[in-house]
């Protein structure tokens, strides 16, 4: 079988495969945070959110220390659309969160998140050339 010449990729295709990957990063730093010292945690997640949306974690795992509640596992996600629209992105994914949630002080899982968990992100293209976490939204249903 001869292959035929390979596609050209769009700078289109290259800037969507630059934001699913923000996206699948941003999900690995926020999963790790809550275990990391808390000097260490807005710099982290800085890396990967706008200010507003880090602030807003910043404070929910503050929320968790002080009712003795973690995170544990980790969330895989399945993404099926990549949009972009100027400096905006919207990600549409059917995360699989069915080995994470949360866990009480001594580890043990309170919550277990589910196999096909919709999820519609926003992300912004910052001036330093990131993409980064806006908005995250659970619109339920089935995917």
């Amino acid at each position: 079988m001869i292959a035929g010449p390979p596609q050209a990729q769009s700078p289109r295709d290259g800037e969507q495969a630059r934001v699913a990957e923000s996206y699948e990063r941003f999900w690995r730093v926020s999963q790790a945070v809550p275990h990391h010292p808390v000097e260490q945690q807005r710099p982290e997640l800085a890396s990967v959110a706008t200010e507003s949306l880090t602030n807003t974690m910043l404070g929910n795992l503050e929320q968790q220390r002080t009712r003795r509640i973690t995170l544990y596992g980790h969330i895989r996600p399945r993404i099926s659309e990549v949009r972009i629209e100027g400096s905006r992105a919207v990600v549409t994914d059917c995360q699989d969160a069915s080995r994470s949630g949360q866990a009480d002080a001594s580890g043990q899982p309170r919550t277990v998140g589910l196999a096909r968990n919709p999820v519609s992100s926003t992300l912004h293209h910052d001036a330093d050339g990131q993409w980064r976490m806006v908005r995250i939204d659970y619109p339920g249903g089935s995917c």
